[in-house]
């Protein structure tokens, strides 16, 4: 007897045709532990890995709770997007904390999509579309961080789409009347609250309206209506709000509450670039927005499409498009090594951990600028510059960004003030809160800037303001124990490098770019005529003794050169490699060294730094005796002669760019010099990558910002 089997429901639907187990049973089983999953690799990828990005974040992002901030955050549509961003900011202070609430913030998203639009469990990884979004809005920014104009980005468009999803849920819940009343406060009050996304949330909200309709089989009349009113709304409200506020141009009516303005093409017009990337395209940025977009579209598309399909194309295409989704958050995860080092660095700098500082510098390929005075600030506060400085990756690659990115605006006034420029470090503190608001890392050097400068007023007044803030107060209030006493500087650990800079005319000027300033300071004949100026007053004295006027005094007629400065002075010509003024300042840097020493007695060593020592003997055998002759036994007193010393590396070193470059000329004849000096950079670069002869023949075309 032939038995007839009968189909199930699903595969009747699906004209007969088997279902994989994997779409029917075990795909909407995995999305259980797969949702989990993503917010907690996530949380764990923010909270550790871009730890250092996280506490950047917070440091250029200001919060009060006073009346004058939310008056001042108000004054712009999108002003409480800001004044919510910039709260919820701080708490990327505890990388750990922050992140747990932006997660969790993004997880309340995910959970409203899947509300709003839906979305059954067997397709819930189509509700994280939106969150992949919002984090690649943020973690695409890179060199972004420094230029935008927009307090509280990195929660703006999260707390917006909140919002978006909050009144999409209500107005679904709603009657037509209610609907229309809907629209009109939303519009109307959401403007000067979320700028353009209260337009574009409006606008969803009326599309909703029509797609319920359609799918219910309800009559249209009303929620045309609602969209033409919608329309409506959105062209003139924000048309009328424009004669409301001061700073908004017209143009930027229609996009208030995105950083439409910063990211327009003329900004990156004749930025020049060494190799390419595709960061350095600037309309790459509003992709994560448009798929913001898209997949809020998407969702309100699905509720009229939905049932149309069956599972196995449905299982699909949720597989397809949440893998798709996992490689555009991989793409739009601004992953550039010298960036997060960079960040790394600062905040170490921060906390005076300066082993770090330098140490992560070794992670570099080939560093920034920026690396490298961090690294060199590291290493003068260890006291090993002179013997460590060229044992690191050199280099001078430009940061990849769209736009030209200057050291001024990054972490310029942090290394002037390490470097003792305390007037030109608040000069630029001053100048990018103009340009960009005040922020808590500006308002941080700012205030220890003038502290050192003498100006205690106006240090307190940028204390002042950091007491009020959530998370640094407590620095502020160690800051402020030395505004009523002034005599407890000199004994401050933090403050002893930067004071030993502070012996050269700090007048402002132009600076073009930070260490081209900072060369020309340390210029060696500024040093020598520094050196013969004579002091009526030092500043530690002044300091220690608590004289406001010795101070001012000291400033005015400054003071001796320091071992310090001579020493960074020396390192200048060490990277120019200028062998003439080198000359020029290596007499008084021996006179410093050898303070104390007697020559005379004996065979008496007192080995230089081993950077000098190769510096040394290296400007000796180019100059070839025409105008230095160094007598052999103060040589031997000063430079390592022994196996492996300093002088023992120089002769292999030579030995062995001599056998290399003979054996490149026999395998390649016609090889071109730069060709060829790329070809013994590579080969030498293990044995000799840490020695200055390695820097001054094979590290060439530095470029600083």
């Amino acid at each position: 007897m032939n038995k007839t089997t009968r189909k199930s429901p699903a595969a009747q639907r699906e004209g007969g045709a088997s279902v994989s187990p994997f779409l029917t049973g075990a795909l909407p089983k995995a999305q259980k532990y797969i949702v989990p999953c993503f917010f907690i690799v996530l949380w764990a990828l923010l909270a550790f890995y871009e730890s250092a990005l996280l506490k950047r974040t917070e440091s250029f992002s200001l919060f009060l709770f006073d009346g004058t901030y939310f008056d001042t955050m108000m004054s712009v549509p999108a002003g409480m997007l800001s004044y919510i961003g910039c709260f919820l900011n701080q708490f990327f202070y505890y990388p750990v904390l922050g992140a747990t609430v932006y997660v969790a913030l993004l997880f309340v998203v995910y959970a409203l999509v899947r509300k709003v639009f839906e979305i059954p469990s067997s397709c819930s990884l189509l509700a994280l579309v939106p969150v992949v979004a919002l984090v690649a809005s943020n973690t695409q920014l890179g060199y972004w961080l420094f230029y935008l104009k927009m307090p509280g980005y990195y929660y703006m468009a999260l707390v917006a789409t909140l919002f978006s999803l909050l009144g999409m849920w209500a107005y679904k819940s709603a009657g037509n009347v209610l609907r229309m009343a809907l629209l009109a406060v939303w519009v109307a009050a959401g403007y000067p609250l979320m700028g353009v996304y209260a337009l574009v949330s409006a606008l969803l909200m009326a599309l909703l309206g029509i797609i319920l309709a359609c799918r219910d089989k309800k009559r249209m009349t009303l929620p045309l209506v609602a969209m033409a009113v919608a329309l409506l709304l959105v062209c003139v409200v924000p048309r009328l709000y424009y004669y409301c506020y001061a700073l908004v141009p017209l143009e930027r009516i229609y996009v208030a509450g995105v950083p439409a303005m910063q990211w327009k093409q003329g900004a990156v017009d004749g930025v020049v670039y060494e190799t390419e990337s595709v960061w350095q395209c600037i309309q790459l940025y509003w992709v994560p927005f448009c798929l913001l977009l898209l997949s809020m579209l998407g969702g309100a598309a699905s509720l009229l499409v939905r049932g149309r399909f069956s599972r196995k194309s449905i299982g699909v295409s949720v597989s397809l498009l949440f893998v798709l989704s996992l490689l555009f958050s991989y793409c739009f995860w601004f992953g550039n090594k010298n960036f997060r080092i960079e960040n790394r660095q600062m905040v170490a700098m921060w906390n005076e951990d300066w082993e770090s500082v330098a140490g992560y510098a070794k992670d570099s390929d080939e560093p920034t600028r920026q690396i490298i005075l961090n690294k060199n600030i590291a290493l003068i506060n260890m006291g090993k510059v002179g013997s460590e400085m060229f044992a690191y990756p050199d280099g001078g690659v430009l940061p990849i960004s769209p736009l030209a990115v200057h050291m001024t605006h990054t972490d310029g006034s942090s290394v002037y003030f390490n470097y003792g420029k305390f007037n030109y470090s608040y000069r630029w503190c001053v100048e990018n809160s103009v340009e960009y608001g005040w922020r808590p890392e500006y308002l941080k050097n700012a205030a220890r800037s003038m502290l050192l400068a003498g100006e205690y007023r106006l240090a307190a007044r940028y204390i002042n303001i950091l007491k009020s803030t959530m998370f640094h107060g407590g620095w502020a209030r160690e800051l402020e124990k030395y505004i009523d006493n002034p005599e407890l500087i000199v004994g401050e650990k933090s403050f002893a490098i930067p004071l030993q800079f502070a012996c050269y005319e700090d007048v402002l000027g132009v600076d073009e770019g930070v260490e081209a300033h900072l060369t020309s300071t340390l210029d060696a004949q500024n040093v020598q005529n520094l050196n013969n100026t004579k002091m009526i007053l030092s500043m530690r004295d002044a300091f220690v003794g608590g004289d406001i006027k010795a101070l001012m005094a000291a400033y005015e007629n400054k003071k001796d050169v320091t071992v310090e400065f001579i020493e960074s002075s020396l390192l200048v010509t060490l990277i120019k490699k200028d062998s003439k003024r080198f000359w020029n300042l290596f007499g008084l840097y021996l006179e410093k060294h050898l303070e104390g020493v007697d020559m005379s007695a004996g065979k008496v060593t007192k080995y230089l730094p081993v950077h000098y020592q190769e510096a040394l003997l290296l400007f000796m055998f180019l100059d070839k005796g025409k105008s230095v002759n160094i007598g052999d036994e103060f040589l031997s007193a000063v430079v390592s002669r022994t196996p492996g010393g300093a002088e023992s590396r120089f002769g292999n070193f030579q030995r062995a760019v001599a056998v290399n470059r003979d054996a490149l000329r026999k395998k390649y004849p016609d090889i071109p010099d730069a060709r060829m000096n790329a070809q013994l950079a590579a080969l030498l670069k293990k044995d000799f990558g840490n020695t200055y002869y390695y820097y001054y023949f094979f590290v060439k075309k530095i470029k600083t910002y």
